[in-house]
C-alpha cells in the first residue's frame, strides 16, 4: 500500500512552506488567515503574493495560500497577516480547537448566558458600560458613506459587537514627555520663587548684622582713642 498509494506531502514538494503552530492549525481548517501569533518556522525566500503550502510541525498540509507579506518582513513584524487561505487541505477538527478559549472570550460567554448580551453576542439594555468601554472588535468591516455625507449603516454580523467611540474630551491626547517636561518647568518654577523668597528674607537680616558689626568697629575705635 505504501508503494502504490502516495501522501499528498509529495505532490507539494515543490511549493514554499511556512509552519505554523499547532493551536492554529484548526482555525486555518476552518478559513481563517494565518497571522503572526501562529507562525512559527518560514522559507526566507517567500515573497508577497506568492503561493505557498501551510504545514504542521510534523509536516502534514493544510492547505494552500497566498503569503500577505515577504519573509524579510515577517522577521521584524509583530502582527499583521501572513497569507491568505486559498484551498484547505486537511479536515477539519483533526487537531484540537483552540480559539474562544482566552479570558474576554469566556467572559463574552458568561454574558451571553447571563443575558446581559443577545445571544449573537450585541450589547443589550442590560449590557455592562465596563464591557461597552473596553471592549474592541477587529473583525468589522469599514462603514460606508452615503451620498448626504453620513455613514451608512453596515450590517452588524454574528460575532461582531457595535462599539460606541469615547468622546474626543474624555481622551488625553498629551504623550508623556510633555507631561514630563511640563512638570519638570513646574517645580523649576517653583524652586526659583522660593530662592526668591529666601533671599528677600535674609536681607534685613543682613542688613541688621551688618550695622551692628560697624557699630562694634567705630566703638573699638573710640576706646582706643
Amino acid at each position: 500500500m505504501r508503494h502504490v498509494i502516495k501522501p499528498l506531502e509529495l505532490l507539494l514538494t515543490n511549493y514554499k512552506r511556512i509552519v505554523v503552530k499547532d493551536s492554529t492549525v484548526n482555525a486555518i481548517c476552518y478559513g481563517a488567515k494565518l497571522m503572526i501569533p501562529g507562525l512559527l518556522r518560514y522559507d526566507s525566500t517567500i515573497e508577497n503574493g506568492e503561493e505557498c503550502v501551510l504545514m504542521t510541525t510534523k509536516g502534514e498540509a493544510i492547505a494552500l495560500a497566498i503569503a500577505e507579506m515577504p519573509a524579510s518582513v515577517m522577521m521584524t513584524c509583530n502582527h499583521g497577516i501572513v497569507a491568505r487561505i486559498k484551498r484547505v487541505i486537511m479536515e477539519r477538527d483533526t487537531y484540537p480547537r483552540r480559539w474562544g478559549l482566552g479570558p474576554r472570550a469566556v467572559l463574552r460567554k458568561q454574558l451571553i448566558a447571563d443575558g446581559k448580551l443577545d445571544k449573537y453576542g450585541r450589547p443589550n439594555e442590560k449590557t455592562p458600560t465596563e464591557w461597552s468601554a473596553g471592549y474592541v472588535d477587529y473583525s468589522g468591516g469599514q462603514q460606508g458613506v452615503n451620498g448626504n455625507g453620513s455613514q451608512a449603516a453596515t450590517p452588524v454580523k454574528a460575532e461582531q459587537v457595535s462599539i460606541k467611540p469615547e468622546p474626543v474630551e474624555a481622551m488625553d491626547t498629551e504623550s508623556p514627555a510633555k507631561k514630563k517636561k511640563e512638570k519638570k518647568d513646574k517645580k523649576e518654577k517653583k524652586r526659583k520663587v522660593e530662592e526668591v523668597k529666601e533671599s528677600s528674607d535674609e536681607e534685613p537680616e543682613r542688613k541688621k548684622k551688618k550695622d551692628k558689626k560697624e557699630k562694634k568697629e567705630k566703638k573699638s575705635k573710640k576706646e582706643k582713642k
